[in-house]
């Protein structure tokens, strides 16, 4: 004996397929704006924290920098007496680094800034 099969299940069957398809559409679409909203979000503090941190770091920068040149100065104007050694040029030493290090940090918190607003114009 064969078994008969019905139309009516597999036309059921199709359209729960077709709703369930349309579903997923839409949560999709809710999904990718979640993720827009998201991004937007996520870019606005970043650049927010950045150019808090540049304003830090440049006031440090500039502090740094006056201390390394009145140092400088001083090692310069008595060269004769100091050598590599002698704390006063140990100092300018780690003043140059300091600043060096700040001045990098500087550099790559503009550079984020100018990328993250490169970034939001797009849209």
């Amino acid at each position: 004996m064969m078994k008969k099969t019905t139309l009516i299940p597999v036309a059921v069957l199709l359209m729960a397929a077709g709703v369930c398809l349309g579903c997923a559409d839409k949560s999709r679409r809710s999904e990718i704006e979640q993720r827009k909203a998201a991004l937007v979000h996520k870019q606005d503090s970043a650049l927010a924290e950045a150019q808090a941190r540049l304003a830090v770091v440049d006031s440090m920068l500039e502090a740094t920098k006056a201390e390394h040149d009145r140092q400088h100065e001083y090692v310069m104007s008595h060269s004769t007496k100091l050598n590599e050694n002698s704390p006063e040029v140990q100092k300018l030493n780690q003043l140059r680094a300091h600043r060096d290090s700040l001045q990098v940090e500087w550099q790559t918190l503009g550079a984020k800034i100018k990328y993250i607003r490169k970034k939001q114009s797009e849209k």
